[in-house]
């Protein structure tokens, strides 16, 4: 799953939208090792996935996205025993927005990606729009786990008999 994950996340220097598609198609593949393998072993897929891709990809904002939120299936189902919906919306919420704002200042200090566009420190508008639209695409991304990781499990299931 490792492999077939950083195969995915190299595809991402070839195509520029699998920028950000890229790192949550191949979290998918944590979905099934967790509930084969347990979530330490997901874990690991995930930081090797993560390792690699920060190595070998030509993407390295792409393999930034999946170390900050490639991650995000193996906690999902601890996220969701959140008994007040509301409550485990936010919670979700303020969680993707912190992660979106380090990865932001991190992709612009050692990257040095995102500074062309606005020219002085600090963060403007479209920085702003930029992490909420993070924080929107992976709350939409939590909702369509619901539906995924079923599927996954089921498909896995079929492929290894």
């Amino acid at each position: 799953m490792a492999a077939a994950g950083t195969a995915l996340m190299l595809l991402s220097g070839a195509v520029p939208i699998f920028t950000y598609a890229a790192p949550l198609l191949a979290s998918l593949f944590l979905c099934p090792v967790c509930s084969r393998a347990g979530n330490r072993i997901a874990a690991a897929v995930w930081v090797i996935t993560a390792g690699l891709s920060l190595l070998l990809g030509a993407d390295k904002e792409a393999a930034f996205f999946y170390l900050f939120f490639g991650w995000y299936p193996i906690v999902k189902p601890l996220l969701d025993r959140i008994g007040s919906k509301g409550v485990r919306i936010a919670v979700k919420t303020v969680l993707f927005a912190g992660l979106a704002l380090v990865m932001l200042v991190l992709t612009v200090l050692l990257l040095g990606i995102g500074e062309s566009v606005t020219g002085t420190p600090g963060l403007h508008m479209l920085d702003l729009a930029f992490l909420a639209a993070i924080v929107l695409c992976m709350l939409l991304f939590d909702k369509a786990l619901e539906k995924l990781m079923p599927l996954l499990l089921r498909l896995t299931e079929k492929l290894l008999k």
